[in-house]
């Protein structure tokens, strides 16, 4: 007898329940997006690319001009995920516009790498957590050195982390929902303590430059002087450059703005409220960064009387201490000497640390007398970073269980708990790919030499990647998919969804060009030049070797399905079912 021919997809429903309202889809955004970044990238993105306060418009430090126009960016490329998200609202988002409305190979490779980002960051934000408890305790318990035991005690912690809350994630989106609430709230009520502090150093320089002694060893004036002897004038760049530099900096600070697209099958009326979710977290977040960035770096331009140098241009403690934490690389154009000058620099300063907004946030608090603030500070500058944890997790695991679901990948990883209604095996293959991403963030060898594709300009690469072919979507649905456009629930006139997947197209693509084109990113293209630096040749085979399994885990689903007698032209026509 004949065997049976199997069905499309897996099974006749995805076993996973709409558990996720209004709030709670803004409050996974925000936590994916607002965690290590936005508390440095006011520094780290202005100590490569030094700017003397005279050039900068209105006051304010690029990264500031580079968070507002990067914020618009976020928001057109927001709702336009949304949209096309709502009008095929299942778990797997942007996956399934993409290998519906464009092509299956499309929707397959873009998935792919998604997975692979959200996967690979998910160990990243894990270590990244112990070393944010040795960053902002350290400044809170300075001159006490707070240490976890090296590169092997991150990662062994990190894998820890990444473990246990893989194992949350088992008992059910209810629950996870409930610690990431928990986990939002505290860190959110907290950070009203970051802008009062900020405030107080802007309005009085010097609690800021008792604070910065207090902790640090030296005054604000003498890091002035450190770092002008450490050839930051000479490294100086105009304010194009310097914003340029700094807009890689905010679109790395926004990634995943559009997180819970992915976790689309299980939002209630994704199909209606999915869109503003998206709008109402990107404002939500450009808000908190242009607030951060430009208060932390008021507080810190005014800590100390400015440098003035022989052409009239002036330099503060902000850009000085940002320049001796976060220095441009000879590699990258910098004058010769400054990695020597640089390191001199800071042999002479007894507790230097990096410099980071929350811990300017805290050194105030230390200048004013209240050490328990300081605490307070470090614990929410903590939670912001440990918040990520659980959106990347969810946005991995969906992603692979849909490509399951639609059986692309092995059926076994589309099986949900029917008590907890959690894909069990698509959440423990993502914790098997964040267990040597720990390895990266904690820059343990031999791990962070060959695995560092997996860092965060690889990951973000590929997160790119995947947002320019998720918008593309968008634009193609009334043109491509019309059946698909005319019964979405919101209703925008087929002009328009073209013209906003039009729009979020370029951001998303110049994004991504911004990305590929960065200084950061050009191991990418180290197997096309000669003479390239052996860390990158090997970051770069492992980035592009992942895009080619990905291929070839598609023809061989392909492959394998079409001989089992599934119609796969008609799976990639169908939306999965709920």
């Amino acid at each position: 007898m004949a065997s049976e021919k199997p069905g499309l997809f897996a099974r006749e429903a995805t076993g996973l329940v709409r558990e996720i309202g209004f709030s709670l889809g803004v409050i996974i955004i925000m936590c994916h997006v607002i965690g290590l970044g936005w508390q440095k990238r006011a520094f780290q993105y202005t100590g490569p690319a030094p700017l003397p306060t005279d050039m900068m418009p209105l006051g304010l430090p690029p990264i500031f001009w580079a968070f507002l126009i990067g914020g618009f960016v976020v928001l057109i490329t927001g709702y336009a995920a949304g949209y096309v998200a709502a009008a095929m609202p299942r778990s797997g988002g942007g996956y399934v516009t993409i290998s519906r409305v464009i092509h299956p190979v499309a929707g397959y490779m873009s998935g792919w790498v998604m997975f692979l980002a959200e996967a690979f960051s998910f160990g990243l934000i894990a270590t990244a957590v112990l070393g944010g408890i040795e960053t902002f305790f350290g400044i809170a318990m300075a001159p006490t050195v707070v240490s976890l035991g090296g590169s092997v005690g991150l990662f062994v912690g990190g894998i820890a982390l990444v473990w246990i809350f893989a194992i949350l994630a088992l008992l059910g989106t209810k629950l996870y929902g409930r610690l990431l609430q928990v986990m939002f709230y505290i860190p959110a009520i907290i950070t009203i303590i970051f802008f009062a502090m900020w405030a107080a150093g802007a309005m009085d320089p010097n609690v800021v430059a008792t604070g910065v002694q207090d902790v640090m060893g030296k005054t604000p004036t003498e890091i002035i002087d450190l770092a002008v002897g450490a050839k930051m004038v000479e490294n100086m760049v105009g304010f194009s450059d310097a914003f340029s530099y700094a807009l890689l900096g905010a679109f790395w600070a926004y990634m995943g703005w559009y997180a819970t697209t992915f976790l689309a099958g299980e939002v209630k009326e994704a199909n209606k409220k999915l869109p503003m979710v998206l709008l109402t977290a990107g404002l939500l977040i450009m808000v908190v960064y242009l607030l951060a960035s430009s208060l932390s770096a008021i507080s810190a331009m005014n800590a100390a009387p400015a440098y003035t140098d022989a052409n009239g241009h002036q330099w503060g403690f902000f850009q000085s201490y940002a320049y001796l934490s976060y220095p441009p690389k000879e590699a990258a154009g910098a004058v010769l000497g400054t990695k020597a000058a640089v390191a001199d620099a800071l042999d002479q300063i007894p507790n230097f640390q990096a410099a980071w907004s929350t811990g300017i946030a805290s050194m105030i608090a230390r200048g004013m007398n209240l050490g328990i603030l300081s605490y307070l500070i470090a614990l929410g500058g903590v939670l912001w970073v440990a918040n990520d944890i659980p959106p990347f997790l969810l946005v991995a695991s969906r992603t692979f269980f849909a490509m399951s679901f639609d059986r692309m990948m092995p059926e076994k990883f589309a099986y949900v708990s029917e008590r907890w209604h959690a894909p069990v095996w698509a959440i423990i293959i993502t914790a098997l790919f964040a267990t040597p991403a720990c390895g990266v963030e904690a820059e343990l060898e031999p791990i962070y030499t060959y695995l560092g594709f997996a860092g965060v300009g690889g990951t973000d690469l590929y997160d790119a990647i995947f947002l320019t072919m998720f918008c593309l979507s968008c634009m193609l649905l009334p043109l491509e998919r019309k059946e698909i456009f005319d019964r979405a629930a919101v209703k925008h006139s087929i002009g328009t969804v073209v013209g906003l997947g039009f729009f979020a197209t370029l951001g998303s693509a110049f994004c991504l060009y911004t990305m590929i084109s960065s200084s950061a990113c050009a191991w990418v293209w180290s197997l096309l030049r000669s003479g390239a630096d052996f860390a990158d040749v090997v970051s770069a085979v492992g980035w592009w070797g992942f895009i080619f399994v990905g291929l070839l885990l598609y023809l061989y689903h392909m492959y394998r399905n079409t001989t089992k007698g599934v119609d796969m032209r008609t799976l990639y026509l169908s939306i999965p079912p709920e």
